[in-house]
């Protein structure tokens, strides 16, 4: 039985449903008669498995988007879609990369890392992952990504360490819980991919409920990881989560959604878990990780930005706040600049005059609107734009907020409304504010998981600025940092692994996913964007993005030069 109770047709609609404690025995049950076994797997099978996956999920493909509007309301051919066929591209490049990796595996031992590996004065060392190929130059223009180790390993270390689960296979296999809270529908099954196909465990999925619309075609498309028994799907609400947690069957746990819940698994619930917290004293005892809820922090140094830089960058940005109805991890959510540079204004008006154009949407979390009121109650300044009614929440722009705000309101944890806030820190110069950033970012800011950086490069020709900005890519506390370019990105570029930083303190766990280089202890992830943004980025207009996201799935998923020439010209017809 692969979709164990509550029945999942009826999740959304009747969260009270007792869950059937049985039928999730017997899935557990299953996995923990196949995780041995798993590990002993041929690479050639598990190339093959994958070459099935891919071709699966190419033929539900379409089906799968026009489920997932329906599932939200959303109406074809709007904003949504360019969004949901994102998720798609998303998904289709990580089986791509899997299916190359271990093919690698296979024919050379591991891996083939793109641009090899460096080390940096302090002698950590640095993997060069982006461009992987000739494509990329398309589908991520001008882009470069490297993956810092954790300190301690040398370049030779990280070599032998690399692919390590296929080199020294486990004598005994592991039973992984993923736990998803996320409404999108790829972030799921990337999850699911990277700790059975890189981690090698088999995979215990709990979705979230508001996704058992896709139920069929989650089993349709993962039927031959169903059928191999290394896979099995659990629907249900919260009150699942600490029974499958504490599961004697279940080795490790994934979660991905709001920092409280997790908060909840780790430490326990009520002010009990609030101290073991602040004592960082874990209840969940088994290995853990997490993506958790994060205040994604966008630091705008100042320089000699024109208009068109302006307008461009606010592009940039509201195409990553918007996303899923503002409801991702990943989202803008505050913007930190030099209080005397004199385009501060200038910038938060482009921004907001680029949100106008975005038509507001119904929010998937009913918590969404009491987030909103509390945030707008206490800020009578804050702007709304576009549309407001019973259903749709506009976007909220809260200007020049005071760091105690941040400690007061709803940026102390995950957002679930449609608001991004903006402050302003006081500072002699460029490199001056760059370092004072990154010391409020680490102490005030809440979350680990990834922060943006946008700077111009004549600002980085001033020594001290350059030197600054070095110090911050290495200070910065955030698991991803991306220079002139948004988080969104870094996912989509598939070979940087996500997740929290490695030094986070509260007691977490810092395990990343989305590695399929394999690399051994990654620290963080860093992307570098051109500050003159590619052209393919510039536009909020629903078609273009749709079928922007349609030619880089189509070279996803059979990359050969004549898809390639297809997106080319898509990009220079806008």
């Amino acid at each position: 039985m692969t979709a164990v109770a509550p029945d999942h047709r009826a999740a959304p609609t009747t969260p009270q449903t007792p869950p059937m404690w049985a039928d999730v025995d017997r899935a557990l049950a299953d996995l923990h008669a196949r995780k041995d076994s798993w590990v002993q797997v041929s690479l050639d099978e598990r190339i093959a498995l994958l070459a099935m996956l891919r071709r699966a999920l190419a033929d539900a493909a379409e089906r799968w988007i026009t489920t997932s509007l329906e599932a939200k309301g959303l109406a074809p051919g709007g904003y949504g879609e360019g969004e949901e066929r994102t998720w798609l591209t998303i998904l289709t490049r990580s089986l791509r990369l899997l299916h190359q990796a271990l093919s690698d595996v296979r024919d050379h031992g591991q891996p083939q890392l793109p641009g090899g590996l460096t080390t940096r004065p302090n002698g950590q060392v640095v993997a060069s992952v982006l461009p992987i190929n000739r494509y990329d130059a398309a589908i991520l223009p001008r882009m470069t990504g490297e993956v810092w180790i954790e300190p301690g390993l040398t370049a030779e270390d990280v070599l032998q360490q690399q692919a390590a689960a296929y080199r020294k296979p486990a004598e005994h296999g592991r039973v992984a819980l993923v736990l998803n809270a996320s409404t999108s529908s790829f972030l799921p099954v990337t999850d699911l991919l990277h700790k059975l196909f890189v981690a090698n465990e088999v995979v215990a999925l709990k979705l979230h409920p508001m996704q058992a619309a896709l139920t069929s075609l989650f089993e349709e498309t993962f039927r031959s990881l169903l059928d191999y028994g290394v896979v099995r799907l659990i629907y249900g609400d919260h009150d699942l989560d600490a029974y499958l947690c504490a599961h004697s069957l279940i080795d490790t746990v994934h979660f991905s959604g709001a920092d409280a819940s997790f908060d909840t698994l780790v430490f326990g619930e009520g002010q009990e878990g609030v101290e073991r917290r602040m004592r960082h004293e874990v209840v969940l005892t088994k290995p853990f990780s997490g993506e958790v809820g994060n205040i994604t922090p966008v630091l705008v140094v100042p320089g000699p930005w024109s208009d068109d830089d302006l307008h461009h960058h606010a592009i940039l940005l509201v195409r990553a706040f918007v996303c899923n109805a503002a409801y991702v991890s990943a989202a803008p959510r505050l913007i930190v600049h030099h209080r005397g540079w004199r385009r501060r204004d200038s910038f938060l008006a482009a921004f907001e005059q680029v949100l106008a154009r975005v038509p507001t949407r119904q929010s998937p979390f009913p918590e969404a609107r009491r987030q909103l009121d509390a945030l707008l109650n206490a800020h009578a300044r804050a702007h709304r734009i576009g549309q407001a009614d019973m259903d749709h929440l506009p976007w909220t722009v809260i200007p020049d907020l005071t760091p105690s705000a941040l400690e007061a309101d709803c940026f102390v944890r995950t957002m679930f409304c449609p608001a991004v806030g903006e402050l302003a820190l006081d500072a002699k110069d460029a490199a001056a504010f760059i370092d004072a950033a990154v010391e409020f970012l680490n102490q005030r800011v809440r979350g680990t998981l990834a922060a943006t950086i946008l700077i111009h490069p004549r600002t980085l020709r001033d020594r001290r600025a350059r030197a600054a900005f070095e110090r911050a890519l290495n200070d910065l506390q955030y698991g991803t940092v991306t220079i002139n370019a948004v988080a969104q990105q870094a996912v989509l570029a598939g070979v940087l692994p996500w997740g929290a930083f490695i030094a986070e303190s509260d007691g977490r766990s810092s395990g990343k996913v989305a590695n399929p280089l394999m690399l051994p202890r990654p620290q963080k992830s860093i992307l570098r964007g051109s500050f003159r943004i590619p052209r393919m980025f510039l536009s909020v207009d629903p078609h273009h993005n749709i079928e922007m996201c349609k030619a880089i799935t189509r070279l996803e998923q059979a990359p050969s030069p004549w898809h390639l020439a297809q997106l080319l010209r898509l990009t220079l017809r806008r």
